[in-house]
């Protein structure tokens, strides 16, 4: 009866020590971390702070790849990085170390006077499409 007993509990004491890595993933990666990358999402991260959101939304991809092949551990660790990253990337916003989006044209006296002429000599923007003429071969 004790064998039985110490079996047991040794089995169900084996059961929770293997489960620790999803148990400890769900909590990093499922909670903590998706909601420190969330609020760095509300508060404009992407535009602001690039560098930080973009290495936040990364390790948080890779920590979810690693857990679908059962590696939770390393799917934890890239999780820590991911909420590193993304605390980061609030931070800065909020001392005001805002980065400029280098894809947005630049606002200054020269772009709006340039605009300024073309509309009064009236000229309109051209756009040039890259494509195939078609010819009347087919």
């Amino acid at each position: 009866m004790l064998k039985i007993h110490c079996f047991s509990i040794w089995f169900a004491l084996f059961g929770l020590v293997s489960a620790c890595g999803p148990v400890e993933y769900m909590g990093q990666v499922g909670i903590k971390t998706s909601k420190e990358f969330a609020a760095a999402s509300e508060v404009k991260a992407e535009k602001h702070a690039p560098y930080e959101y973009w290495s936040a939304r990364c390790y948080l991809e890779r920590a979810r790849e690693k857990a679908g092949y059962g590696d939770y551990q390393d799917a934890v660790n890239y999780g820590r990085k991911s909420e590193k990253m993304s605390r980061e990337a609030q931070r800065n916003i909020k001392a005001g170390q805002l980065a400029e989006n280098p894809n947005e044209p630049a606002t200054g006296e020269s772009d709006e006077k340039d605009k300024k002429d073309e509309t009064e000599k009236g000229k309109k923007p051209v756009i040039v499409l890259d494509h195939e003429t078609p010819s009347e071969d087919r």
